[in-house]
């Protein structure tokens, strides 16, 4: 029977040999010049024990592409070895000392102490991980994306040295979260620095950030991180199943990862939280979320998500509960003026006059005797041109910019009273409008809430109050239809979680907030005993 058993073994370790010496056949008959790099995710070049081979190939793909080094060297023992990299992405330097320079040392035919070639050069370079690789085509992909390959002569697999030093913004605090108390510091376009700054507030071993590449032309690197033993193992099964799906050429930022991954592609409101501060991520993900970053945005993607939680901001945390509860109904008064203001001015004004004051009707028709156009005209022009005036500011340059909003904001919002085309109480309505999107902390959310706004204007430009009515009655319809991973979007609302209701509207007592978010189905629900 061991008889019978061991010349099984020994047949599948010959049809392995033969399989492999005709995968390198077959490679061999199939080199060409033009070297041209299939982009399909299972393609793969097994590195052959043929170095020329191995050498061709690399030069093929390289092409005429410049900044792509390809260095040969010899080892001490006569054999024949290359490295492939990038230049700007690794210092070339450093390569050539701690890599190029103990690689000449190594004898791989002789295996000093019975040690693999990967044991031998994991212990001559101290500063840099080093993996085996039996693709050459994946091999490739690393080195093109920062690494530094390493093909010997005689072994059937490449080595991959991380070398990564791609320049990149330092450390500094984000433009769009700003905040008056608490940590400044925002992420910036280097994936490792994002995952460090999180890994620094969470030393917690549990804690675990997954790899993955996104992208048939980028290969952009997304980390995927979560509190093992806190958040819901369906959560981040469901995640995971969605970014493996994703056949996109190139991933360029977090937004465009939100989007390909967001179970409502068609509505209007974003299905997944995101922030920029360091502190808010770590906070979130100990509360039973999962964390998404992308190599190249400062941008991180928070799921599940709820309207509630794009209403917070972290330094309601960190103030007196009595003043952070004033500024969480505060945020929520802006929320409802942001989509209703300019739509109830013109149901009342031209529909349903009667619920003003006396005193306030007669000083809005006294306003609008010498404006020539209706109330809804007046309401689109003075929208159109808020609009035109965000934009340009995003656009010009920040010198610029500060200037372009005094002069539209001030004098041709005054030149346009003064020449009768607008009312005065307009303005203040359009002023106020614009203010209230600014105080929602997510810029998506906010932008959402603006294309809602000429929703229900076009609602009450028709049907007056009525309509403004139908108008809200149908946006809390579609938050309430929407999902964020099993999670509802409008949840502690709808459904009602009585602790997480209160928490949403106002802040507690820091010991008072002792558990997690229920409706995030965390695995560990208390968070402070």
């Amino acid at each position: 029977m061991a008889g019978t058993i061991w010349k099984e073994l020994l047949g599948i370790q010959e049809q392995d040999a033969c399989d492999v010496q005709e995968q390198t056949q077959k490679q061999s008959s199939e080199l060409c010049s033009g070297g041209v790099f299939d982009i399909a995710p299972d393609y793969e070049w097994l590195v052959s024990p043929d170095f020329q081979l191995n050498l061709d190939q690399c030069r093929g793909w390289k092409g005429k592409n410049a900044d792509v080094l390809i260095r040969e060297f010899m080892l001490a023992d006569g054999r024949r070895g290359f490295v492939v990299l990038v230049d700007g992405m690794c210092d070339k330097m450093s390569v050539e000392q701690n890599l190029m320079a103990p690689a000449m040392k190594l004898r791989i035919s002789g295996q000093a102490d019975g040690l693999s070639p990967l044991e031998q050069l994991q212990q001559i370079i101290l500063n840099a991980e080093v993996s085996e690789q039996v693709s050459l085509a994946k091999g490739y992909i690393a080195a093109i994306t920062g690494d530094v390959l390493l093909c010997i002569e005689g072994l059937s697999a490449a080595f991959v040295v991380g070398a990564r030093n791609i320049a990149s913004r330092s450390v500094s605090p984000s433009e769009t979260a700003g905040s008056v108390v608490g940590p400044h510091e925002g992420f910036t376009e280097n994936l490792r620095i994002n995952t460090a700054l999180v890994r620094r507030r969470i030393a917690d071993p549990n804690l675990t950030i997954e790899m993955t590449q996104i992208g048939l032309r980028s290969h952009t690197s997304v980390a995927m991180c979560y509190i093992d033993g806190v958040v819901n193992p369906q959560l981040v099964d469901e995640v995971r199943t969605a970014m493996e799906g994703i056949t996109i050429d190139i991933l360029n930022d977090a937004g465009e990862l939100g989007q390909l991954i967001e179970q409502y592609p068609l509505s209007p409101f974003p299905q997944l939280g995101g922030t920029e501060k360091p502190d808010t991520a770590a906070a979130e993900i100990c509360g039973g979320r999962i964390g998404l970053m992308v190599n190249g945005s400062p941008y991180v993607l928070l799921a599940p998500a709820t309207f509630a939680s794009m209403i917070q901001v972290s330094e309601d945390g960190y103030q007196r509960w009595t003043y952070s509860s004033f500024l969480k109904l505060l945020r929520w008064a802006a929320v409802f003026l942001s989509i209703s203001a300019p739509s109830l001015y013109v149901a009342v004004i031209a529909y349903n006059p009667g619920l003003l004051p006396v005193d306030l009707l007669l000083l809005s028709a006294a306003n609008r005797i010498h404006v020539p156009f209706s109330a809804v005209t007046e309401v689109i022009i003075m929208e159109f041109f808020i609009e035109l005036l965000r934009e340009a500011s995003i656009r010009l340059p920040g010198s610029i910019s500060s200037a372009m909003s005094i002069v539209g904001g001030i004098i041709v919002g005054d030149a346009a009273i003064r020449a009768g085309l607008v009312s005065p109480l307009l303005i203040i309505i359009v002023g106020l409008t614009s203010l209230t999107t600014f105080v929602i902390p997510s810029y998506e959310l906010s932008s959402s809430l603006r294309l809602v706004k000429y929703f229900l204007l076009a609602l009450s430009a028709v049907f007056g109050i009525f309509g403004l009515t139908v108008g809200i009655v149908l946006f809390i319809s579609q938050l309430c239809a929407l999902y964020s991973y099993g999670t509802e979007f409008t949840a502690p609302f709808s459904p009602t979680y009585r602790k997480g209701f209160l928490e949403s509207l106002v802040e507690l007592p820091i010991f008072r907030r002792n558990t997690r978010a229920a409706y995030y189905e965390p695995v560990d629900l208390v968070r402070m005993k």
